[in-house]
């Protein structure tokens, strides 16, 4: 009898796993929500809407755009991380890993299917126009010999996104971040106006938020935290040009599913993804709106999200925001 029983066990879950495969190989087979966790008009919102007219474009069914902001953002990444792994949900994914440290849910890179990244809006440290600092470097010196000489701009809550990232290229020049002057603003708009007005001697935002001010010659950027310069901004230097290992950081957004999606659905939706970043409409878009262009492929981004909850870690323990 028990063998009976083992035999009809296993010829269930045979036919569970057979079924699973055959939906996964049919998928789509009716609309799939795409949730964005930020309001109706942002440029998460923006770039996610975009997608979403193309994956319709591709694969003959809607892809809903839902928003779900509430709490920062918590609401919506955590619903998808909760979604059924059935590929009826997907969803649009950026710097989350704060939330955990801040006791707002235990959502780690395990806690998503990872399927493509496709843009990084990196952060950058500007400065007025008729600042005497002309280099990252000086900022640096300045700061190493003394944490209170200089006052800097958040362009938001310290810690955000964008002086998170300035900050882990102050930690590993051996900088104490608890002992500077961080000044936050309500939001960049209002910060670049203190660093015109002198409020603050530099500001941490991104350099197409400051676009307008670069181009009337208010302000000057001295660095921009990326991997390579910008396309639409290359006089603008890498923070590694001039600080020998300086780390990127700013704001990725990437297209995940929750934890357990199927390989086929993953496979899918990456190879789509990837054929519509490639495709001249998608990059004029964002170029339009000032959005960086940055794709990475399912293991690649795996690798990003790792480094952006060590780097997170790293930031927010020198901060005295966790222990």
């Amino acid at each position: 009898m028990n063998t009976l029983l083992k035999l009809a066990g296993t010829a269930v879950l045979t036919v569970a796993a057979s079924s699973s495969a055959a939906l996964a190989q049919n998928w789509p087979e009716r609309p799939v929500t795409m949730i964005v966790a930020a309001g109706a008009g942002g440029g998460t919102d923006a770039t996610a809407r975009l997608l979403a007219a193309d994956l319709e474009e591709i694969f003959g069914q809607p892809f809903n755009v839902v928003n779900r902001a509430e709490g920062g953002g918590i609401a919506g990444i955590t619903e998808l991380a909760n979604a059924a792994p059935d590929g009826y949900t997907i969803g649009i994914l950026f710097n989350y890993a704060p939330y955990r440290h801040l006791g707002m849910g235990n959502l780690t890179s395990a806690s998503y299917t990872p399927i493509a990244q496709y843009n990084f809006d990196s952060a950058a440290i500007h400065v007025k126009a008729d600042s005497e600092i002309q280099t990252l470097d000086e900022v640096i010196a300045a700061l190493q010999e003394n944490p209170q000489s200089l006052t800097i701009g958040c362009a938001a809550t310290c810690p955000s996104s964008w002086s998170s990232a300035f900050s882990k290229v102050l930690i590993d020049q051996g900088i104490d971040i608890t002992a500077l002057r961080w000044v936050p603003s309500q939001g960049a708009a209002a910060g670049l106006q203190e660093l015109v007005a002198g409020g603050v001697d530099v500001l941490t935002a991104s350099v197409p938020e400051a676009a307008s001010m670069l181009d009337a010659g208010e302000i000057r950027t001295l660095a921009v935290l990326s991997e390579e310069r910008l396309d639409t901004f290359p006089d603008i230097p890498t923070a590694g040009e001039q600080i020998e290992g300086a780390a990127p950081g700013g704001v990725f957004r990437a297209v995940a599913g929750p934890a357990g999606l199927p390989e086929e659905v993953t496979t899918k939706l990456a190879e789509a993804i990837e054929q519509i970043y490639q495709g001249d409409d998608f990059q004029t878009a964002m170029n339009a709106r000032g959005f960086g262009l940055q794709y990475r492929n399912s293991a690649e981004l795996l690798d990003w999200m790792l480094i952006h909850e060590a780097d997170t870690e790293t930031v927010l323990r020198a901060a005295g925001v966790i222990e």
